[in-house]
């Protein structure tokens, strides 16, 4: 009997046995390959994301006041609002690259619009510029806007 990397291997095996492991082997680097494991699969977000779902979230999201009015809010009260625009700026963009194309520049819109309302400081209370934050909310009202509309929402 000897050792390879740990596993104890018997030089008693049969060449059946040798035959049965050498097919087995195969047969599971097929299917891990068949499933995308050890590989670049990239993406096919027609698969995961479904668009109605998307539609639906976009909607509910455009009838806060922090993107009809973000005047009307102190900018930390948008900072919900704000992380869920960015999760939806990242699965549009995702839905971009894979079978959507012209929702490319509403989702890169609406991923700038959120890194500057987050670079500007605008979920802290004392935020200092507030004309930057409602700056950074209109740029993403409309860009989320944009999406909707390509959405056929």
């Amino acid at each position: 009997m000897s050792t390879v990397c740990g596993v104890r291997i018997s030089e008693g095996m049969t060449s059946q046995g040798r035959t049965i492991g050498i097919v087995l082997s195969a047969v599971t680097i097929a299917l891990l390959a068949a499933c995308g494991i050890g590989g670049d699969g990239g993406r096919d977000v027609r698969d995961t994301i479904h668009v109605e779902t998307l539609r639906v979230k976009l909607r509910a999201l455009t009838t806060d006041a922090c993107h009809s009015d973000p005047e009307s809010r102190e900018p930390w009260q948008c900072e919900k609002y704000v992380t869920q625009l960015a999760n939806a700026a990242t699965t549009i963009e995702a839905a971009a690259e894979t079978g959507y194309p012209r929702l490319a520049e509403p989702g890169r819109r609406m991923t700038a619009a959120v890194a500057a309302y987050r670079d500007a400081g605008c979920a802290q209370q004392n935020a200092a510029e507030k004309q930057e934050c409602v700056t950074a909310l209109n740029d993403l009202a409309e860009a989320v806007t944009s999406a909707e509309q390509l959405l056929g929402s």
